[in-house]
């Protein structure tokens, strides 16, 4: 999926959002998820997430900025420019948007299922924060769209 649109949850729920790239996999079952997560588990996005993620609406700088973050939640999932945890429950993709950064939340169940929770605008003190605590990493890519995630951040 590269662009979500709620209207699909006419014929469908819950919408699939991809899987997590391999290399995020790795990452954090390297980084204390121990086998968790699989390459093959779906990120699912049930519609009763739509009206908690609505919440944050007021959150973002405008009420276009929210549909655009909200439309590229596949795309921040794929693509990050940060991937961060706090626990084994939860896991997340940070995208830089404008000099602001949008972080998705993927709720891991104990049986490593993988499901959307939220999306919230995340201040710089924040990700700063997670980056210092090594709870999160920048990601870029190589010329062949492959993740390079950088342990050390200076």
């Amino acid at each position: 999926m590269n662009k979500l649109d709620i209207t699909s949850f006419k014929t469908k729920n819950p919408l699939s959002l991809g899987t997590i790239r391999k290399e995020f996999v790795d990452f954090f079952n390297s980084h204390g998820f121990e086998g968790l997560l699989r390459y093959d588990t779906e990120v699912m996005f049930w519609e009763d997430r739509i009206e908690h993620t609505e919440r944050h609406r007021s959150d973002f700088s405008s009420d276009v900025m929210f549909e655009v973050c909200f439309e590229e939640i596949p795309q921040i999932i794929s693509h990050p420019d940060y991937i961060a945890y706090k626990d084994i429950k939860s896991i997340s993709f940070i995208k830089n948007f404008n000099a602001n950064h949008t972080n998705v939340a993927i709720r891991v169940s104990v049986s490593g299922n993988l499901a959307f929770r939220t999306m919230y605008p995340l201040m710089d003190a924040t990700l700063n924060h997670y980056i210092d605590k090594s709870h999160a990493w920048k990601v870029t890519y190589d010329e062949n769209d492959s993740p390079i995630i950088k342990e050390d951040i200076d």
